[in-house]
Order: structure tokens, then C-alpha cells, then sequence
């Protein structure tokens, strides 16, 4: 776990992120991530 988590503060991990919202569109990411549309992580933009 230490190790993990040492690693991860080197910025050794990326997540991947599939697709991004407007803050304005929260409400369509809500529903795609529900609907299962989506693949990997889904950021709101502000």
C-alpha cells in the first residue's frame, strides 16, 4: 500500500478519462455514466 501510494504521487498512474462535460452539462454526463455509455472516467470541466 505504501508503495501504491508513493507512486502515485509521482504521477507514476494516469487514469483514463473517456470523455469530458461542460459543467453546464452535468446533467447529460449524469445520464450517460447511467445510461452506461460511457467508458473509463467521465470529468466535469469547469
Amino acid at each position: 500500500m505504501e508503495r501504491t501510494l508513493a507512486e502515485a504521487a509521482e504521477g507514476r498512474y494516469r487514469p483514463v478519462i473517456g470523455q469530458t462535460f461542460p459543467l453546464a452539462r452535468a446533467a447529460d454526463a449524469h445520464a450517460a455514466i447511467a445510461a452506461r455509455e460511457t467508458i473509463a472516467k467521465t470529468l466535469l470541466v469547469l
